[in-house]
């Protein structure tokens, strides 16, 4: 299914077959489906209003960007190795719902992230958040330095959850980096140091 066969390229509100050898038929993007960094192919497109519509060489998904907004957007932040599964869907969930412009989405799978991490390392479910956050700390998984920040998460995630106003976007990308940054101490280091240590 990868690449650009059998696809047929169209051009403006008649239909026109574009010839697939001019500019304007193909688009660099990269895919939120695969991640990847492509050129795909514009199957149709509404010039007037800058709307394409465009197929990714690599997974075939589809996508459509309109003046300089994707859908679906690339995911938002960067992957993290050793991650159980549980944790592991809510964190490409929260970078999915960062990347369709859902900041308070984002930010409410943050703070459960930190809950889903307690109770794999051991903490006991159905206990409250205050628990979980205790639990982490006490345990070593969050060290004094990283209080602040995991501490951000927190505080962003209750603001999602319990506040009126909209959800700031540059906060909710910062609470993805902390939860980010998170995983990576508590998850992928242990991961990589079973890969690469005797």
């Amino acid at each position: 299914m990868a690449g650009h066969s059998n696809i047929v390229h169209f051009a403006g509100p008649n239909s026109k077959i574009l010839d697939a050898s001019v500019q304007s038929a193909h688009y660099k993007m990269v895919c939120g489906h695969c991640g990847d960094s492509a050129v795909g192919a514009v199957i149709a497109a509404y010039f007037e209003e800058e709307i394409h519509w465009i197929r990714c060489p690599s997974c075939g998904g589809g996508t459509v960007v309109s003046g300089e907004t994707q859908f679906p957007g690339p995911k938002v932040g960067g992957d993290v190795l050793g991650l159980p599964s549980d944790v592991e869907q809510a964190y490409q969930e929260a970078r999915s719902c960062a990347g369709v412009n859902a900041y308070t989405a984002a930010e409410v799978m943050c703070r459960k992230i930190l809950m889903h991490v307690a109770v794999d390392k051991g903490a006991e479910s159905g206990k409250t958040f205050a628990f979980y956050l205790t639990y982490l700390s006490d345990g070593g998984y969050v060290t004094p330095p990283m209080k602040p920040w995991v501490d951000e998460i927190r505080k962003n995630g209750n603001i999602a959850v319990h506040e009126i106003p909209a959800t700031d976007p540059g906060r909710a990308l910062g609470t993805l980096i902390f939860t980010e940054q998170l995983l990576r101490m508590v998850y992928m280091m242990e991961h990589l140091a079973a890969r690469y240590t005797p």
